[in-house]
C-alpha cells in the first residue's frame, strides 16, 4: 500500500512539472499546452518544426491568436529533422551557406548563437537543421531570367529615379507562381501599381510580394505552405510588359531577393 502511495505521489509529481512546463505525453506523441505570452512561432522553434507543420497538424486558422491553456500536437516529423554539420571554408558566408542548404540565414545565425554573420571563424562547426522548408524559394518554376535588378533606377514608365524594391522576372501571361516561403496571406486584391497583387506573412517579421498578377488563387487570411500556387503572372498595374514583381521585406523595409534567393 504505502509503495503504491509513493508511485502515485511520483507520477502525479511528474505530470503536474510537464503540464507546468507546458509538456505533456499522451498516446505516443508529444504535446504542448500553451503558456501566458507564447506565439506560436516561438513553439514551433522550441520544438525545430516547421511553422507550416504545426499549423496544419492543429488545424490553426489564424498564427496569430493562440489561446492559452490550448494543448497543442507535437508533429513527427519535429524529432526527425535532417542534421548536418558544416565546417566554416575560406570565404564562407552565413547567407552563402544558408543558401547552399536552402535554409533562412537567420535561423542559422540564431540556433548557433553567431553574434556576427558577416566574420565567420575559418573552421567552426555550424549545425544546421534542414526539411527544406525554412528558407526562401524561388516564385516560379521556369528558368529565371532577371528583367530588373533592386535597387535605384528611372522607373521604365514615369522616368523617376527611385528605388525599386523588388525584382522583376520574365514571366508568360498566365504562368503559375509559387508561395516562395509558407505563411499567411494578408494581402489579395489591386493595389496601385503593382496591378493584381498577392502579400504572405512570414515568421521573423518576414514578408513576400507577388505583383502585376493575372489572376490570384488564395484569400486573405488563408495559411499556404511553401510551393503552394498562389496566382498567375500578368500585366496588371504600372508595367511595360508580362512579368512578376518580387519583393522581400524584413520589418516593412524592403530587402534585396537576391540575398535569399539564387538566379543563375
Amino acid at each position: 500500500m504505502k509503495r503504491r502511495l509513493i508511485y502515485t505521489f511520483t507520477f502525479i509529481t511528474v505530470l503536474l512539472i510537464e503540464t507546468l512546463s507546458g509538456i505533456v505525453f499522451a498516446a505516443g506523441f508529444q504535446q504542448h499546452m500553451v503558456q501566458k505570452g507564447e506565439t506560436l512561432s516561438e513553439i514551433a522553434q522550441k520544438y525545430k518544426v516547421p511553422l507550416k507543420s504545426l499549423i496544419q497538424a492543429n488545424s490553426i486558422k489564424s498564427a496569430h491568436r493562440i489561446q492559452t491553456g490550448k494543448t497543442l500536437r507535437i508533429p513527427r516529423e519535429a524529432f526527425a529533422l535532417k542534421k548536418t554539420v558544416y565546417e566554416v571554408k575560406r570565404g564562407d558566408t552565413l547567407i552563402a551557406i544558408a543558401k547552399r542548404y536552402n535554409v533562412d540565414w537567420k535561423e542559422l545565425q540564431r540556433l548557433n548563437r553567431i553574434s556576427s554573420p558577416r566574420s565567420l571563424q575559418i573552421g567552426t562547426e555550424i549545425l544546421i537543421h534542414s526539411d527544406g522548408g525554412l528558407g526562401f524559394s524561388n516564385p516560379l518554376r521556369v528558368p529565371l531570367v532577371l528583367t530588373s535588378k533592386y535597387g535605384y533606377r528611372p522607373h521604365p514608365v514615369t522616368g523617376r529615379y527611385q528605388l525599386h524594391e523588388g525584382i522583376d522576372l520574365r514571366a508568360a501571361v498566365g504562368t503559375r507562381v509559387y508561395a516562395s516561403k509558407g505563411g499567411r496571406v494578408i494581402f489579395a486584391g489591386r493595389k496601385g501599381g503593382y496591378g493584381k497583387l498577392v502579400g504572405i506573412e512570414h515568421e521573423d517579421n518576414f514578408t513576400t510580394w507577388y505583383g502585376h498578377l493575372s489572376r490570384i488563387r488564395v484569400k486573405v487570411g488563408q495559411i499556404v505552405s511553401r510551393g503552394k500556387v498562389i496566382g498567375l503572372s500578368g500585366n496588371t498595374g504600372v508595367s511595360t510588359g508580362p512579368h512578376l514583381h518580387f519583393e522581400i521585406r524584413y520589418k516593412g523595409r524592403s530587402e534585396k531577393p537576391t540575398k535569399y534567393i539564387t538566379i543563375p
